[in-house]
């Protein structure tokens, strides 16, 4: 005899959860967006990867009698450091508008946004502005080793604001 009882299936159950998914709509692939960076438009093509940044507060910690621990919401963060990686072409537009940028010290608007074949444009909801960045690049791997592979300068870019919680930013992206 099976030890366990009061089990069934309910496909009718399974069928309804499975059309509510769809109903939300088409889900986005991690390679549907869009990032542009003010003052560099080709960019917007040679970024290969990134995140979009976290969206948080701070945790603080508070302790009563007996030791019982109480966790709270603390300051929003505004900064954030987003990893990026960006794919150099043979003219060097990468390198080129990475050392500009480094070079004469500059910080930067960056807009990250969600959009694909299915929505050319992106949404409020998942679009980001990113202010008074600036940018540290790690060093590029070259090897005669590994075969015909790309370079792919890859870094840390810094955010001094994002722009997560301002209802009045209009940070539409389109294709």
């Amino acid at each position: 005899m099976a030890n366990i009882s009061d089990v069934a299936g309910n496909i009718p159950k399974i069928r309804a959860g499975y059309r509510k998914l769809l109903a939300l709509g088409e889900g986005v692939a991690s390679d549907e967006f869009i990032l542009t960076i003010e003052g560099y438009p080709n960019l917007r093509y040679l970024c290969q990867s990134t995140q979009l940044p976290a969206l948080m507060r701070e945790n603080i910690e508070s302790y009563g009698p007996q030791g019982v621990q109480f966790n709270q919401q603390g300051r929003y963060k505004n900064a954030q450091d987003v990893p990026i990686t960006f794919k150099e072409v043979i003219s060097g537009e990468s390198y080129k508008a990475v050392r500009d940028w480094v070079k004469n010290k500059k910080y930067l608007t960056v807009k990250i946004g969600l959009a694909g074949e299915s929505f050319p444009t992106s949404n409020k909801n998942t679009t980001v502005v990113l202010e008074d960045c600036w940018l540290e690049l790690e060093g590029a791997d070259l090897s005669v080793e590994d075969g015909a592979s790309l370079v792919r300068p890859a870094g840390t870019l810094h955010a001094n604001w994002i722009s997560w919680l301002d209802d009045d930013q209009d940070g539409t992206l389109s294709l």
